[in-house]
């Protein structure tokens, strides 16, 4: 056990110690009386102000000290050769690990991207080139290292293949008037092959092209941490599902939910209108007669601390939202499910955090790469987290698992996602 010597102890802290520590199956405890830690004979850390010879010691910041979230400067620094974060002027490794887990930066005011996002070319581990590494574990095992412990039980690492279902058809099931108009607007566009798969489904009856259930069956039979997030918002512009309360599509949620766990997936403007997101997951819970415990937000709409705090509310346990559309990498400086810490009443919440590394549209649609390098993107991040320990948590769509279209030629993308190699 690691005794820690400081002086005070605080919610912030202990949040980071336990991610430090406990997270790694090592233990630690806390003191701040001086004699008593003097005279431990165990691994220790001086994190306090006071001098204390002959122990690794840390000058601490009064970032994890503070009741506050006012901006303060901040800027990179260098503890035992490697790259960390300063406050106000003080380096603290500890209070890195606190600023990028807590997403302490997405509190400040900033410019949010058209829907509203935090822009991961704002984030901290975006501007000093960190993003694509689990920062908070780097740093964890450096300060490991740094107060003389070197045997650390071996990281834990699985696979999560995750289905966000934002249209369970793409012609079935949507009714005249829809299609109708869809067919115009592909002729219109010169989407011929589209218009053609429109009126295969729609007149000649073959299967719909999203309809690729029976595939994420067997990859959920594969991989029992797989998770479906289903889209039950009332229709606009960017909710086009068909309604929530279709027959054929109650009967593929149930189906897969033999399977897997179905998670909700709060519509686009339900991110921060709580009867809306309480309506919505009881359309899930009456129709799975089950409580809905997980959730993912539909476009990746998050505003902290507001989205969260209402899953808490409606009992949600865990959120998967943590990740960005336009890259890959770690949001959160780690791939390991972690608890949410509220910055607003400084304490560790019930919800838990499980980031995302990568989504199936972030590599083809907004990085245009090709499926080559796609393949290449995916098994550095998978070796990140195989290296630091966590869950490899990915995003595709039934659609995208049709591998149709512009999608062609992904399959072997999907498929070194999943392995273990």
């Amino acid at each position: 056990m690691t005794l820690i010597l400081v002086d005070q102890i605080s919610s912030r802290l202990t949040y980071t110690l336990d991610f430090v520590f406990t997270a790694r199956g090592l233990a630690y405890n806390i003191t701040s009386e001086v004699a008593e830690f003097i005279e431990y004979k165990g691994t220790r850390l001086n994190y306090s102000s006071k001098q204390i010879d002959l122990t690794p010691t840390i000058i601490p910041s009064d970032l994890l000290f503070r009741n506050d979230i006012e901006h303060i400067s901040v800027d990179k620094a260098e503890f035992d050769v490697t790259e960390i974060l300063s406050f106000n002027q003080a380096p603290d490794i500890l209070a890195s690990v606190f600023f990028v887990l807590s997403r302490y930066e997405e509190y400040w005011k900033i410019t949010l991207d058209e829907h509203g996002r935090f822009p991961a070319s704002l984030s901290i581990q975006s501007v000093y080139g960190w993003l694509d590494e689990p920062i908070c574990d780097k740093w964890a095992l450096i300060l490991l290292n740094f107060i003389g412990i070197t045997e650390i039980p071996t990281p834990g690492f699985n696979i999560q293949p995750t289905f966000d279902i934002d249209s369970t058809f793409a012609y079935q099931e949507k009714g005249v008037i829809r299609n109708v108009a869809g067919g115009i607007k592909e002729l219109m566009q010169g989407k011929i092959q589209r218009l053609r798969d429109r009126i295969n489904v729609c007149i000649k009856g073959t299967k719909d092209p999203f309809d690729n259930f029976e595939r994420i069956k067997e990859i959920a039979k594969q991989f029992p941490d797989t998770l479906c997030f289903w889209l039950l918002a009332d229709y606009n512009s960017f909710n086009k599902n068909i309604h929530h309360a279709n027959l054929v599509q109650e009967g593929i949620i149930q189906s897969i939910s033999e399977l897997c766990e179905i998670g909700t997936h709060p519509g686009y403007n339900t991110f921060n209108k709580e009867e809306t997101m309480e309506v919505e997951i009881n359309r899930l819970e009456n129709l799975l007669k089950k409580s809905i415990v997980q959730s993912r937000q539909h476009y990746l709409r998050l505003s902290i601390p507001i989205t969260y705090s209402l899953l808490i509310k409606q009992n949600i346990k865990a959120d998967y939202t943590m990740g960005y559309a336009e890259c890959p990498g770690f949001r959160m400086g780690t791939a390991r499910q972690t608890p949410w810490f509220n910055l607003r009443t400084n304490e560790i919440t019930s919800l838990n955090i499980q980031p995302f590394c990568y989504m199936d549209g972030t590599l083809n649609e907004y990085l245009n790469l090709t499926p080559e390098k796609a393949i290449l993107e995916v098994r550095q991040l998978k070796a990140k987290i195989k290296q630091y320990g966590g869950t490899f948590s990915f995003i595709w769509h039934n659609e995208t698992i049709g591998f149709r279209h512009h999608w062609k030629g992904w399959e072997p993308v999907f498929e070194a996602s999943i392995s273990y190699s």
